[in-house]
């Protein structure tokens, strides 16, 4: 297991563009994460690295640098189709999350172009915008990107452009698997160069993220890293900063008193997770007749095509309420929620948030 510190981007052992520097300073991180502290000079070793890291911890940073690192120092400068990383992200969510990352990143270097391929969007357009504008980097959810392989006879041979890939990401590999992504992950890797760099981040370390480990890497380094108190041998898979509470009442007062809650804290933003798409579409309609005066928005894994506004519209609240399914369980990053209501137990124990 590697030692992990924190430190200034400069005491890299390996030195950063400026041009990066410069894109950390303006979104205002002067200092590496524990993650980011272990995982990049590994990556700039040509080491595959399997991390494991609570949410929130600074993974996407811990590879989207990396990747614009590797790139810039190839020796043949990639042409507009050849794809030069690809990072596979379980929701379309977290994608549009990574991709926005990125772009801070990738407008300092108009030589690379990259593209978002996700669902509840046109396959044909997706095709359209990667032969005009190309796709250097590729943020992508497991089954549009799997679909993309498939379309030689539109005049993509994306198999072709990705023999030039430098880098894979697997990012909340552990979400990937339990959303029944396993499948297509191994096609996706069949199509893909053995000569790579591949990383792995998990917020749990199970024997399917372990299988996909032994499938998808070379000789990784393990890093694992904990928040600064937290004993080596904890399994510690939520932030050390996040405040739980409980209540205990009766089944058929449960609903009365989330309505209680949310009409006591109206001016605040929530996320109230439900166990099913249906309960999601029930709840969010009786809370907008029942909660007046506050923006109720509804986001589960059957909407195809409203999904993607829904989620950016949220962000930009100052207060709401957001029902919805475990789809916004892992890695979401929204600005300003002061509450996050499980109102169903969750499927599984390493699901709440």
């Amino acid at each position: 297991m590697e030692h992990v510190t924190e430190g200034s981007w400069e005491s890299l052992p390996v030195p950063l563009h400026p041009q990066v520097l410069g894109a950390l300073r303006e979104l205002g991180f002067p200092y590496m994460t524990p993650v980011q502290s272990a995982t990049i000079p590994l990556f700039m070793r040509n080491k595959d690295v399997a991390a494991e890291a609570v949410t929130g911890s600074g993974k996407t940073l811990a590879f989207v640098i990396p990747i614009l690192e590797i790139l810039l120092r190839r020796e043949e400068k990639l042409k507009k189709s050849q794809v030069g990383a690809i990072i596979i992200t379980p929701t379309r969510e977290l994608a549009i999350q990574i991709d926005e990352v990125l772009s801070h990143f990738t407008k300092h270097f108009p030589e690379f172009s990259q593209i978002l391929w996700i669902g509840g969007r046109n396959p044909g357009e997706d095709v359209e915008r990667f032969k005009q504008q190309g796709g250097n980097i590729i943020v992508a959810t497991p089954g549009r990107l799997e679909d993309m392989f498939r379309r030689k006879a539109e005049g993509l041979d994306l198999a072709s452009c990705v023999r030039s890939l430098d880098v894979l990401v697997l990012d909340e590999a552990d979400r990937l698997l339990d959303m029944g992504f396993e499948a297509s992950i191994n096609t996706i890797l069949e199509f893909l160069p053995k000569q790579r760099r591949t990383g792995l981040f998990s917020a749990t370390r199970t024997q399917e993220v372990e299988n996909l480990v032994r499938a998808g890497l070379r000789n990784p380094v393990r890093v694992s890293v904990k928040e600064k108190g937290v004993a080596a041998s904890s399994a510690q898979k939520t932030p050390s900063r996040l405040e739980n509470y409980y209540m205990v009442c009766e089944a058929d007062e449960k609903f009365n008193q989330l309505v209680h809650f949310l009409r006591s804290h109206k001016q605040e933003k929530h996320l109230v997770f439900f166990s099913t798409c249906a309960c999601v579409e029930y709840y969010g309609k009786a809370l907008e007749v029942l909660v007046k005066g506050v923006k109720i928005m509804c986001i589960h894994g059957k909407m195809k095509y409203t999904r993607n506004k829904i989620f950016m519209e949220f962000r930009k609240l100052q207060s709401g309420i957001l029902v919805c399914t475990d789809v916004m369980a892992r890695g979401i990053d929204i600005p300003e929620v002061n509450w996050v209501l499980q109102y169903d137990p969750p499927s599984n124990a390493v699901l709440p948030c």
